[in-house]
This record gives C-alpha cells, structure tokens and sequence, in this order.
C-alpha cells in the first residue's frame, strides 16, 4: 500500500529503473492449469500445397483418454518430448520420424488445442457419435509445425543442460552442440570459444557478427585444416565457464514469452493467476523457464539447495533425459544404463584399489 496506518504517503523503495519485479515480490508465482488428453489413433491429411497434417482418429469405440485427476507433470512432459526430439534428430534412428510423433501422441499426449479441444470434449451436451468429426477436425495439426516447435524447444534445452554440465566442470556436451543432427541443426553458442584467434579477431567488434555467421567461418576453416592434413582441437581455448553470464542470456533469449491472465481453477474452483497452455510446448518451455530461476549458484554446478533430488538431468550413458531420485543418481533406469554404471563403478573400484596397492608399497 502507498500510505501508512496514518494516512501518510510512503514513497516506493524500488528502483524503477533497475529494479525487477518478479512473482515473489507480488505474494505469488504464475500456475499452469492444463489437462492432457489422448487419442487412440492418428491418420494422414493432406493441406494446402504439399502440407501434411496429423488427424486423430474418432468414433464410437476409440474414444479419447481423457486425464481428470492425475495426468503427466510437466517435468514429465519436458522428459517425454526432449527423448523424442532426440531420437529423431539421431541419425541412427531408423523410425520414421512420423511413426515417431504418433507414439508420442499416443502414449504420452495430443500436443496442440489443449484447452479448447478438452473444454469441448468435457461438455455435457458433447456426444462422440454426433460431434467426432467436429473434433477431429479441431483437433487436426501440421506435422511441419510440430517439427518446429519441436527443435526450438530441444535445442534450447540442450543448451539447458550443456550450460549446467559446463558449470559443473564438464564441457563435453557443450563442445560438441553445434553438430547437426537429422533434422535439427546445431547452436553455435560455444563455437567462439574454441579457437584463440577468431577470439581475438572478432574482441572490438561484439554485435558485429552473429554467431551464425562466426559458425559458418569456423566450419570454413575447420574443411581447410582438414584438407591440410590439420588436426581439430579437442578443447575450449578458453573456458566457457568465465562467460557464464553471456551465455545465460542468450539461452534466456531463446524462451519464448508467456501470457498470463486470471482463470479459475477446476480441481477447486479458486481464482489463480496462471499462463495459457495451448500445447505441451507451452508446458514444456515453462518447465525449463523454472529450471533457469531455479539454477543454483554457477560457482556451485548451478546445484539448488535440494541438491537436485527430482531435477532433470541427462543420463551419462545414453543421454536421454530422466527425472533423478536423488542427489547422487546420474544414470537413468533402462536396464543397458544400469549395466554401464555398474562397470564404471566397477573400474573406479579397481583403479582405487591399485592406486591404495600402490602407496602401501611405496609406503612400505
């Protein structure tokens, strides 16, 4: 409030021109209300042009699973859609791409109209036999747009987790992001810090040039050393570590924006302040915009005070994406993972063992 207990006006203690308000500030933080659905079955439609749509398949006898109570989270969501833009951008996939997207909209969720397609299937005067084909045609979607949302979301949570693993003093995913996949091409963030030279070409002239444009010069000169008979580096020339701050708000930059407004909460009818979801893109990229506030300290391998207990991270052997069970869990639960962490304790344990062999000896 502007005035005290006496009337009195109290001047605004922010800096309005500097200072942020985040929801913390205002008794709050913005909520998503959204339900997942799914359909049992999808078919082919053709668009306009050489366009191509997903249809879900709707009738008496394959009627739509609808999630009432308990549905996925979006931390699952995220998992369940970073694994598929990983698999199709794997060049050893040999799935199509579109086999792929239908098994995830099967198993997982519809992706698009989550509002409006489940507030129309939760009406009472809504019957499947009369309103299916309505609904199929409502519920219809591009596979192009798919494609494309699907990459701007995976690549930035790529950098996600690249970023975080950089904090933590392992720069391997990050030296090699810029590689293309199948579908999805590279980010070339980390790219300017390989090599010294176009470091110090390029020093008086940040803005200047995108790192596109720094990419496609390094790759050009990579086929030269290559030609050359030159070997490539295998390491930052410097470490991306000390631009933790530049890289942060380039990946802060690839989130899109969210609108938020007041809506009413159905499981028990209050008013919340909560953004729109139209798909699960939209989930998804709001479950990482959380990641990013909740970063921990970089200094600190951007750990949070819960150490990381039910966090996302990448599983160090295949690295699909998994929700961790605790602080110390760095490999997810498919049995070929779990055989991989036990060989590598296996190791640890011998190589441990030598190194103890060996001090009692010298020691001896």
């Amino acid at each position: 409030m502007p005035y005290d207990g006496m009337g009195n006006y109290i001047e605004s203690k922010a800096n309005n021109t500097s200072d942020v308000i985040g929801f913390g500030d205002v008794g709050g933080i913005g909520q998503l209300i959204y339900h997942t659905f799914r359909f049992k079955d999808y078919e082919f439609q053709e668009g306009a042009g050489e366009s191509w749509y997903l249809k879900p398949i709707i009738y008496k006898g394959m009627k739509p699973d609808l999630d009432k109570a308990n549905g996925f989270s979006g931390k699952e969501l995220f998992r369940e859609l970073y694994n598929l833009g990983r698999k199709i951008n794997d060049f050893s996939e040999e799935k199509p791409y579109v086999d792929l997207i239908i098994e995830f909209c099967k198993d997982v969720a519809h992706p698009y109209y989550i509002d409006t397609v489940y507030s129309l299937m939760t009406e009472k005067q809504f019957d499947i036999a009369d309103d299916g084909e309505m609904l199929e045609r409502e519920s219809m979607f591009s596979l192009s747009t798919f494609l494309h949302d699907l990459e701007s979301f995976y690549t930035a949570a790529q950098f996600y987790f690249a970023l975080k693993k950089v904090c933590a003093g392992d720069g391997d995913d990050a030296f090699d992001l810029a590689q293309e996949g199948k579908f999805f091409k590279g980010l070339p963030y980390f790219e300017k810090y390989k090599c010294e030279e176009y470091l110090q070409e390029h020093e008086l002239e940040k803005g200047e040039i995108t790192p596109q444009q720094l990419l496609d010069e390094m790759i050009a000169e990579r086929k030269k050393n290559k030609k050359q008979g030159q070997t490539e580096g295998t390491w930052f020339a410097r470490e991306p570590f000390d631009y933790y701050e530049e890289l942060r708000d380039q990946l802060m930059d690839m989130i899109p924006d969210f609108h938020m407004r007041l809506k009413v909460n159905p499981k028990n009818n209050q008013v919340v302040f909560a953004a729109d979801v139209h798909s699960v893109f939209d989930i998804c990229w709001y479950t990482l915009a959380r990641m990013i506030v909740d970063f921990g300290p970089p200094e600190e391998g951007g750990q949070t005070r819960e150490l990381n207990e039910g966090a996302l991270i990448t599983c160090l052997h295949c690295a699909e994406a998994f929700i961790r069970d605790n602080n110390r869990q760095i490999y997810c639960k498919k049995v070929e993972c779990q055989r991989a962490h036990n060989a590598a304790r296996q190791r640890k344990y011998r190589a441990n063992k030598k190194l103890s062999e060996t001090r009692a000896k010298n020691n001896g």
